[in-house]
């Protein structure tokens, strides 16, 4: 896939001058989108997308032929407190039904199938089999692995014993009935199993062994075949999963580190458990990374495309600078070049193909353009638009996205993305350094809300992929082992001097920003170094490392307590208290403003208090905004509205109006 005109063009128009962009409303920027999530359905007769319905996130459904739209009420009768139960995911099961994961409060609530129309509504999991008490839910499963388009509408699921004994992270394998609600234990796990592989059938035939940090593989050609070891405990570099079955040569694809130590696709032999030549590797990129999957609109940007009408791996989608995909079959790398040339101006997915592969659905995105999905009808020859995600949004009023690579002091290379106003070039700017989240995730190219809206208030944005960012290797997420406190404030505080001294950035009109993780890295970062920033913005940040592994929704499950204390630290043996911004709160002489939702349970609001009384007992109180009905989110679009006015209003005040 070619680079888009608009990403090739990016530098030519971030030196151009004199053309002024107006100052946009901030509703604008915090609207929620028209469409967002679309999915088609497998006759390709429909597609289900998210719109905020009264303040929450609901499922609507619109025929592609009539264009009839409904909407689904998810229903409130089991929610204490006036709690907004919201769409989390969906996905299409059969031609009419659905299969529904909800939240509450950014939390897992529940799943449950229903018919496109809202009838015939069945609980699977979670709370919404409406019993309030945890321990009554008879399952609490989650992840849907397979779909069988049968006559019951069956689906597989993984079970990981969220509510019962076993390991969350030895699941068995579950067939769900959804017409019914009735489920069936097909696959137990013998004990050292963390990954299945299920083919085009639905089998189960390949289970990834991990013990400790040995690991292996089991394998079976059917069901009625017994589990062989094809790999025996071992000590290997990575774990490896399964990525999927190719029916046309019976091949098994599995996700595994490359000699340079970057994670891609490659064929595992059934007998004796040896990988093949790689499908596509890159010395600087993962193709598929092992943990964070970058996504646009809920699209997975990395990993393998299968056809399930030809029962094959067809391409794999990636992440270098910006999104790519590469075909492996001529028929799909047709369709990609008959979009592009449609949509010259933006990176082109595929999104679903119908079953019968008549219709296929694509979505055109890019850096300044939040996107639109489009249809292909290959019987009726037509290529047309079914909507745009935010229509507002005009492209050519937004900041290209330009990548960005500075090396870190120990020279370890880092990548990011620099945005700028438009119509200036990047010299002498007051600048907003902003830290993604995570920390194991990453930022990637793409149109964000919150960058264009300081764009447009005259504000270039810098994000740096800080070591233990995913998609460059596993060497770059093991360099971020127990170094929140250390080199990953590094690398921030490194991206911030490259900017001053690559001339991007006014040394005096910087100021840093950042939320959950960020929020955290924005306030070490003013504590460590006062001299570089005017001011910062902590939402949702963790001020109190100890006290967030006894209260938080991670100190109650223990994969993820085991799992901080290896990447994190262990509070007990590591010293997490001097790396806590309220214990040096001091330091701290920059305005601040801390952003919390009170509905919190990641990051609770009482990480904020602390942050709050610590800064207040030096004489210097920040401003704050906790916000009522939010978790660890922005929250509905009044309240992302208020946050968004609240930051606009901030920075103004502290770093200055940005350039006109």
């Amino acid at each position: 896939m070619r680079l888009p005109r608009c990403f090739l063009v990016a530098l030519l128009a971030s030196v151009l001058t004199g053309y002024a962009v107006e100052r946009l409303p901030i509703e604008d920027f915090s609207r929620e989108p028209g469409i967002a999530r679309a999915r088609l359905s497998p006759d390709g007769k429909r597609f289900a997308f998210l719109r905020d319905h009264q303040g929450k996130t609901s499922l609507h459904v619109m025929g592609i032929d009539d264009q009839k739209l409904s909407w689904l009420d998810l229903g409130e009768a089991t929610l204490v407190n006036g709690a907004p139960k919201g769409v989390e995911r969906f996905q299409w099961i059969s031609d009419q039904r659905l299969v529904i994961s909800t939240t509450v409060w950014d939390l897992h609530y529940g799943v449950f199938a229903t018919n496109w129309d809202g009838g015939h509504a069945v609980p699977i999991s979670g709370l919404e089999d409406g019993k309030i008490n945890l321990s009554a839910s008879r399952l609490w499963a989650r992840e849907v692995v397979h779909c069988f388009y049968d006559q019951d509408e069956s689906i597989l699921m993984l079970d990981r014993h969220e509510n019962a004994p076993g390991s969350a992270s030895h699941p068995d394998v579950l067939r769900v009935n959804t017409d019914l609600g009735l489920t069936k234990t097909v696959v137990k796990n013998p004990g050292e199993v963390v990954h299945w592989g299920v083919d085009f059938a639905g089998v189960a035939r390949l289970g990834v062994l991990r013990h400790g940090q040995l690991s292996g593989a089991i394998y079976r050609e059917d069901e009625q075949t017994p589990w062989r070891t094809i790999l025996p405990l071992n000590d290997r570099t990575g774990i490896m999963r399964p990525v999927g079955f190719n029916s046309a040569d019976g091949s098994v694809l599995v996700a595994a580190l490359t000699d340079k130590q970057r994670w891609t696709v490659f064929p595992l032999s059934p007998a004796g458990g040896a990988l093949g030549a790689p499908l596509l590797a890159d010395d600087e990129y993962d193709i598929f990374p092992d943990r964070f999957v970058p996504s646009v609109d809920g699209i997975a940007l990395a990993g393998p495309l299968f056809s399930r009408r030809k029962q094959s791996l067809v391409g794999l989608r990636y992440v270098t600078e910006l999104p790519r995909t590469k075909w492996f079959d001529r028929e799909f790398a047709g369709y990609q070049q008959i979009v592009d040339k449609n949509l010259p101006d933006t990176v082109n997915i595929l999104v679903d193909e119908s079953l019968d592969g008549r219709r296929m659905l694509w979505l055109g995105f890019s850096d300044t353009n939040p996107g639109s999905y489009y249809l292909i009808d290959k019987e009726k020859h037509t290529f047309k638009s079914l909507g745009a995600c935010r229509n507002w949004i005009k492209p050519a009023q937004m900041a290209p996205m330009l990548a960005v690579k500075y090396g870190a002091r120990d020279g370890l290379l880092i990548h990011g993305y620099l945005t700028v106003p438009v119509g200036y070039k990047p010299k002498d700017l007051p600048v907003v350094i902003m830290p993604h989240g995570g920390p194991w995730v990453r930022d990637v190219w793409g149109y964000d809300p919150l960058v264009q809206l300081l764009a447009n208030r005259g504000y270039a944005v810098l994000q740096m992929n800080y070591r233990g960012s995913t998609g460059y290797g596993d060497e770059l997420y093991q360099e971020a082992r127990k170094q929140i406190g250390g080199k990953i404030q590094d690398d921030i505080e490194d991206a911030t001097r490259w900017a001053i001294a690559a001339g991007v950035a006014d040394p005096k009109r910087i100021a840093v920003m950042g939320a959950s993780y960020g929020g955290y890295s924005t306030l070490f970062a003013l504590g460590h170094n006062p001299e570089l920033y005017r001011c910062g913005i902590s939402m949702a940040g963790v001020t109190d490392w100890p006290a967030i592994y006894e209260a938080s929704d991670v100190a109650e499950n223990k994969a993820a307590l085991k799992y901080w204390r290896e990447q994190i630290g262990d509070p007990k043996i590591d010293d997490l208290r001097s790396i806590s911004p309220v214990n040096f709160a001091e330091k701290i002489t920059a305005p601040v403003l801390i952003i919390q939702g009170k509905q919190d349970q990641r990051v609770p609001q009482s990480q904020a208090k602390r942050m709050i009384a610590a800064l207040e007992k030096t004489g210097r109180k920040p401003e704050s905004l906790f916000l009522a009905d939010v978790g660890h989110s922005y929250g509905n679009e009044k309240k992302r509205t208020e946050i968004f006015k609240c930051i606009a209003a901030f920075l103004e005040a502290n770093l200055g109006p940005g350039v006109p």
